[in-house]
């Protein structure tokens, strides 16, 4: 059996590897759901998008006939590889307008440990104690979920800590050894969670979730906002479907 950071470490290196393959196209439609529960505030956004993979540069069309504008895979690039190193800009406004954008996307790779030929090879992760949770199964049509809990030293370094948040679950395909579900968790109560399926033989992102709590100046009064995408409707075109994206 493996170590629960080794299993880590390969699925970093599938979805890494995955990343690589994507066409240069790909057309969706996403559906957001934006809300406040404490205000009974709700939204939803409906939007078509085409957006380049090369550098995420995308072409958003409000629906039902609504702006066209040129920015990013919105909410987030169904190509969006969640084992990386990443910075997300998320932000919910009072009239539950939404704005997104993830950049500096490096992916996560590692040296197999295993191909050592040393006598004892011992592999950890450097920033997270990781552990098999109790519904994990190594069943070759099952999933195996691992959980992570940053070290205190690692958090000591956070210079942001309620804008700051963490891996906290990793759910894997055993059959692909690729990501079925992502969490991350932090301060200001920061939720972030990806789901991912195959889509024409393309591992996509298929669901993300983003939640937290805004605090007022001097963490005077507090709002809880919510944003659910679903996306559908996927196409990957062989030529740019827009002239702005050649």
């Amino acid at each position: 059996m493996l170590s629960p950071d080794l299993a880590f470490e390969r699925c970093a290196n599938a979805a890494a590897a995955a990343a690589k393959t994507y066409p240069a196209f790909i057309s969706y439609h996403v559906g957001t759901h934006v809300s406040a529960p404490s205000l009974h505030r709700e939204r939803d956004v409906l939007r078509h998008v085409d957006v380049r993979t090369a550098d995420d540069t995308a072409v958003i069309q409000d629906l039902p006939r609504g702006g066209n504008a040129l920015g990013r895979g919105f909410p987030i690039t169904p190509a969006f590889d969640a084992l990386s190193y990443f910075t997300l800009s998320w932000r919910v406004g009072f009239h539950m307008e939404m704005s997104s954008d993830v950049h500096d996307v490096t992916p996560m790779t590692f040296e197999d440990p295993t191909k050592s030929t040393a006598d004892v090879v011992v592999f950890r992760l450097r920033e997270y104690r990781a552990d098999y949770a109790g519904d994990s199964s190594d069943a070759p049509a099952g999933k195996t979920h691992i959980t992570f809990v940053p070290f205190d030293f690692v958090k000591r370094t956070v210079k942001k800590p309620d804008s700051t948040f963490f891996l906290s679950d990793v759910y894997i395909d055993n059959a692909t050894d690729l990501p079925s579900r992502v969490r991350f968790a932090g301060g200001s109560d920061i939720s972030f969670v990806v789901d991912y399926g195959t889509v024409a033989g393309h591992w996509l992102v298929q669901h993300a979730h983003y939640e937290e709590t805004l605090h007022g100046p001097l963490h005077v009064g507090l709002l809880h906002v919510i944003a659910d995408a679903h996306y559908d409707d996927f196409s990957f075109p062989s030529q740019a479907p827009d002239p702005r994206l050649r």
